[in-house]
């Protein structure tokens, strides 16, 4: 197990994070424009909770300042995914809702429009999942999805989660209740390979 507190072991980590592709890195104020390009589209803010359709530039630089001030309170993990070969940004992923005395955390997600199909959230999703076992000492990961995200479903089951069930009008979205579905991997489970269940 990691020493100290979990907060001292997220601001412990090394950034950038790298994989074969990527780099996952901290939200920059030079990268408001790209971000804002990027989530302008009505789709990504119909699957996620926290990002407003509109999009904005004020949205984008009030991100920006949260991610990087809770990061060094080591309260959040929020990254951008840039490409490696280019430094295009291309999507955000993040560790939230952190309980050092569960040893948990929720993963979430999203991919600019023209850089779905080609394996970068897997691998982003698979980088992050490394780090939150071996270097913040998580036990258990998880995510809620909102039904009808295939995508995001099958990126979870293919990095080896599953699924424990539905929590009917869990949460707010644009004045509405959800249902959510609830996917967990922990770190005692061995990743699977191969199609899911």
């Amino acid at each position: 197990m990691p020493r100290g507190s979990l907060e001292q072991r997220v601001r412990r980590l090394r950034l950038p994070l790298r994989t074969r592709r990527l780099e996952l890195v901290l939200p920059d104020p030079a990268q408001v424009p790209e971000l804002v390009e990027l989530l302008r589209t009505p789709e990504i803010a119909r699957w996620t909770l926290h990002i407003p359709y509109p999009y904005s530039p004020s949205d984008a630089r009030e991100y920006v300042l949260r991610a990087r001030r809770r990061f060094r309170a080591g309260k959040g993990l929020s990254l951008q995914i840039v490409r490696r070969e280019d430094r295009v940004l291309i999507g955000g992923i993040g560790l939230h809702d952190l309980s050092d005395e569960g040893a948990r955390a929720e993963v979430g997600y999203w991919l600019g429009r023209r850089y779905r199909g080609m394996g970068y959230v897997a691998e982003a999703v698979e980088a992050l999942l490394k780090i939150g076992y071996r270097e913040l000492g998580l036990h258990r990961i998880e995510a809620g999805v909102l039904p009808g995200n295939r995508a995001s479903i099958a990126v979870l089951r293919r990095a080896g989660f599953t699924r424990e069930g539905v929590l009917r009008d869990y949460v707010k979205k644009d004045g509405r209740w959800c249902t959510t579905l609830v996917f967990s991997r922990l770190s005692t489970d061995r990743p699977r390979r191969g199609p899911p269940d």
